[in-house]
């Protein structure tokens, strides 16, 4: 496989500008990168003027391929070169393509020598296998190793101290003090026994990043995306129950309309949801697609993965932290992975999670940099749906850049809301005709 006129129009790219040549090299190291024999003769001009610190330029170039030892001079046939530049600053790319073709070629090449030497029966298949391997070994070596640049380092480093251009804030006010916000290309895990607001609080902090102006994606395992939907509408109405919606009783249409007319505006462009991915492939392909800043899965214990898969869940949900944290690093995004938990905070009379019941708690543990455990009391300790308690509590249980602790915040599970303080949450229950006075904390 080549491209002489590709070819043609790298050269083309660093005759007109020779900044580009350093970073060309490391992709084009040597002649035999090209496959045209004049343009081999080009490439080797261009170097050797570029080693010996002089100008490269249509006539230098020139001058240098026609004092070659074999020289073959066509000063016409280099200019053709620079007509076939549209950016100089397209080498780069152009590089990395002539260096794929050129892999291809010798990759052709050894196929065709193994395949004769496979019909040869007086060679021995160990060896043919050792060369085969070494064969396959020596042309991944030619790969260009990944650079380095401290300068580029320091200066997005900087920006991210001045600018806060790493940090993303929940819009939990309380727990925001606590973690001091996400960070791009780490993992925030949320996790709960059923019935403890995990969900809610999730789609709380994904209405806050939408109200902030970023762009969310959640996928919805545990529930279809119309009942995630009814969570919205029940937090940005002023008076819709969210009871009511899930019954349908005392809905008035034209709440339903005006508060989706809302949404409509709000949401559109910033909150994408799935309930129909089932499988990380598709997952981290509409990840991709949309470029979001944050991604929140609930829960990824229901993620699909293929039959002949035998291996225990445990492994399985680490591959899936560790997939999410290096796609978390390349899309410069923050990612929330919403968990249940093993019941073993039943069996302990305080009934408070600890990390060690996170449900395959080693490798989300391990992954994430922040553990926050939803935690509401109420139903832990009584059973009950909680609808008159209005506190909540968001136990930060690591948090590798900061300090842990317990953050009381309110709770309406009516307008499912999270707010910064229960005499909030009190007031927004008593706004919607839910009578409530507050609870003492019962621990």
């Amino acid at each position: 496989m080549n491209s002489v006129e590709l070819e043609k129009a790298l050269l083309g790219c660093l005759i007109k500008d020779s900044e580009y040549i350093d970073s060309v090299k490391q992709w084009i190291p040597d002649k035999e990168f090209f496959y045209s024999s004049f343009n081999q003769k080009v490439w080797v001009s261009i170097d050797s003027l570029y080693t010996r610190g002089q100008d490269i330029d249509l006539n230098t170039v020139c001058e240098e391929v026609g004092s070659a030892k074999d020289g073959y001079h066509s000063q016409y046939e280099i200019t053709g070169f620079l007509d076939k530049v549209t950016s100089a600053s397209k080498a780069i790319v152009y590089a990395r393509k002539l260096h794929s073709y050129y892999l291809r070629r010798i990759l052709d090449n050894q196929m065709h020598l193994i395949s004769n030497n496979i019909n040869d029966g007086s060679l021995d298949t160990n060896k043919l296998l050792e060369d085969a391997h070494t064969t396959i070994g020596n042309i991944i070596k030619l790969q260009p190793n990944k650079t380095f640049d401290m300068e580029s380092l320091l200066s997005r480093t900087k920006e991210s101290i001045f600018n806060s251009t790493t940090q993303i804030q929940t819009g939990i006010n309380t727990l925001d003090r606590v973690v001091t916000g996400m960070t791009r290309g780490e993992i925030t895990i949320i996790a709960g026994r059923p019935g403890n607001a995990k969900t809610t609080v999730a789609a709380n902090i994904a209405r806050n990043l939408v109200h902030q102006g970023m762009k969310v994606v959640m996928f919805n395992r545990e529930m279809p995306n119309t009942e995630m939907m009814k969570k919205f509408l029940a937090m940005e109405s002023d008076s819709i129950q969210y009871r009511n919606l899930r019954s349908n009783i005392d809905i008035s249409s034209k709440e339903i309309d005006d508060v989706s007319s809302k949404i409509s505006k709000l949401y559109n462009g910033k909150l994408f949801m799935f309930d129909d991915v089932r499988d990380m492939e598709t997952t981290f392909r509409e990840i991709k697609a949309i470029k979001p800043d944050v991604v929140i899965d609930d829960h990824i214990g229901l993620i699909e993965h293929p039959a002949n898969d035998r291996r225990d869940l445990r492994l399985k949900i680490g591959d899936v932290s560790r997939n999410y944290k290096w796609l978390a690093k390349s899309e410069n995004m923050s990612v929330i992975l919403v968990s249940q938990m093993n019941r073993n905070m039943e069996h302990r009379n305080d009934r408070v999670p600890r990390l060690s019941d996170l449900a395959e708690s080693g490798n989300l543990e391990q992954d994430a940099e922040i553990v926050v455990f939803s935690h509401y009391p109420w139903v832990s300790r009584y059973g009950d749906d909680g609808n008159s308690d209005c506190y909540l509590e968001l136990i930060v249980a690591k948090n590798r850049y900061g300090q842990t602790n317990s953050c009381e915040v309110g709770f309406h599970g009516n307008s499912c809301r999270v707010t910064d303080s229960e005499q909030e949450a009190v007031a927004l229950a008593n706004t919607r005709g839910d009578s409530v006075k507050g609870t003492p904390n019962p621990f």
